[in-house]
């Protein structure tokens, strides 16, 4: 059955258009296509150069390293390097390092240090020893001297005024006062305590333990 829709009309392109669409595909087109093929090229060189280098060179890397290469470094290494390494390290110690240290300090650092030790033996001397003993000399020990001389001076001065007004007050009212007293109370003493107490023991207390000793040995026995 026959459409009944009316047909859309056709749009006519110009000469223009028709030439600018020839111009695209003439110029275009080997441009993209070209790319298309550096591209294409590329990854295929990238590829090619992997898979060489994956599948041919590493392995072949690997077993001249393991092989070849670490075997004759070690060779060279152990039995050449490290035997002319310790030779040039002795030839340097012994032919140029130790000369050198030995003139070096032969004849600038023991020099320099002497005269830095004289230096500052001098500076020692000079500043802090000479004016200390100066010190020392003019003022501390004269000052000394003075502190001592009325430390003794005020002892004894102490002492006469301790003497005086102590000591022989003390001794003058020991002999008036004291000594006599002293007596006095002694002899109270002797005759009040000492003496009762005595011919109390003598006369009264001896007989009565012999008395009593008696009458024990007679009643006892013994």
């Amino acid at each position: 059955m026959a459409s009944t829709d009316p047909r859309e009309p056709r749009t006519r392109v110009s000469i223009g258009e028709w030439v600018a669409r020839g111009l695209a595909v003439v110029l275009l087109v080997p441009v993209r296509l070209l790319w298309e093929a550096v591209r294409w090229c590329g990854r295929a060189v990238v590829a090619a150069c992997v898979y060489i280098l994956e599948r041919l060179l590493a392995p072949v890397a690997r077993f001249l390293w393991c092989r070849l290469v670490r075997p004759l470094w070690l060779f060279v290494k152990d039995w050449l390097l490290r035997p002319l390494r310790h030779a040039v390290e002795q030839w340097l110690w012994q032919r140029l390092l130790r000369p050198v240290l030995v003139l070096l300090w032969r004849w600038i650092l023991r020099p320099v240090l002497g005269a830095i030790a004289v230096t500052v033996e001098w500076l020692w001397r000079c500043f802090v020893e000479w004016p200390l003993h100066q010190v020392w000399r003019w003022v501390l020990r004269p000052c000394g001297k003075v502190l001592a001389s009325i430390a003794a001076y005020g002892w004894r001065g102490a002492t006469a005024v301790v003497r005086i007004l102590v000591v022989i007050p003390c001794a003058f009212v020991y002999r008036t006062v004291l000594r006599p007293v002293l007596r006095i109370l002694g002899t109270c003493w002797d005759f009040v305590v000492v003496r009762p107490i005595a011919f109390v023991h003598r006369r009264v207390l001896v007989p009565m333990n012999r008395v009593a000793a008696d009458l024990l040995n007679t009643v006892f026995g013994r």
